[in-house]
């Protein structure tokens, strides 16, 4: 009876330590995740990478650290060399097959598998017959989203006539949803239609004065075309008042340093493009223009 009671004692014990073992992982797991997320809004890519590499090797059960590994194995191919980025590549889209795998569920698994498919060549794993697939999946688990996915491949293909009536259509299925009024002001933004475009934003703010989304967009089309410059510059400094995330707000400098040039002050121009660096140090089109205002 004692020999029983000892081994039960043993079994219990044993259970205990693998418990605290699996909720001291899961604690470092969680903890590398958090470092991870900061190097990557730091643009620190191959420090983002080690730390959710470090995540995911604790949690390999966990759908988001692999989904954000993947993402920075997507960022670091910018600056990786010619011959590593096909393996860089692979990694990316097989973390993003398994963010997928171990929740089908996750719209943003499924969304940035979309976007690797679009994105990276068939000898990678990409693939447009890919990205039709896990279009239609995505469409079962939100059809908004589905539909937002087939007007971007629509485009991917260079059918803009296509993607936009899906846009529009969507728009006016959803009208408080943000997504398609955001992707087709960007497409007539580069097709350089920008009065429809200001139309679109124009409308939307005066129902949702405070949206954050159309605020941004009001200041990027004033800085891409020149027109509004007042009106883009009053939104994107209310959009800065209403967004926290140092890497929108790095863009949103960005914009206002456009804004600022195209208004003749160069000065204020250099000092917003000083801010977006300094948020976002890996903000290049940012560097860029300081660099070419400096040079002058």
């Amino acid at each position: 009876m004692m020999r029983w009671a000892v081994v039960t004692c043993l079994i219990a014990a044993a259970g205990a330590a693998a418990s605290a073992r699996q909720t001291k992982e899961s604690a470092e797991a969680k903890a590398a995740f958090d470092r991870g997320l900061a190097a990557h809004n730091a643009g620190k890519t191959d420090e983002a990478v080690s730390a959710f590499e470090r995540a995911v090797a604790l949690d390999s059960t966990s759908s988001l650290y692999h989904m954000w590994l993947g993402h920075a194995y997507s960022r670091q191919l910018s600056s990786a060399s010619f011959l590593r980025k096909p393996f860089i590549a692979r990694r990316s889209g097989e973390a993003y097959n398994m963010a997928a795998k171990l929740d089908p569920s996750s719209i943003d698994a499924a969304e940035a598998r979309l976007d690797f498919f679009l994105g990276a060549p068939g000898i990678v794993g990409g693939g447009v017959d890919k990205a039709r697939a896990e279009a239609a999946r995505l469409a079962t688990l939100d059809a908004y989203r589905g539909g937002i996915a087939t007007a971007r491949i629509a485009e991917h293909e260079k059918n803009g006539s296509e993607a936009e009536r899906l846009y529009r259509s969507l728009m006016a299925q959803y009208p408080d949803r943000t997504a398609a009024a955001d992707a087709l002001v960007t497409l007539l933004q580069n097709a350089q239609r920008f009065d429809e475009a200001f139309k679109i934003v124009d409308e939307r703010l005066a129902r949702l004065p405070d949206e954050t989304a159309s605020l941004y967009n009001l200041g990027r089309l004033s800085a891409v075309s020149g027109q509004h410059l007042a009106r883009g510059e009053a939104a994107m400094r209310r959009f800065l008042v209403l967004i926290t995330d140092p890497f929108r707000q790095s863009h949103a400098h960005y914009r206002l340093g456009m804004i600022k040039e195209k208004m003749g002050d160069v000065p204020a121009a250099a000092a917003e493009y000083q801010a977006a660096i300094k948020l976002y140090p890996r903000h290049e089109p940012a560097a860029a223009a300081l660099k070419r205002i400096q040079q002058r």
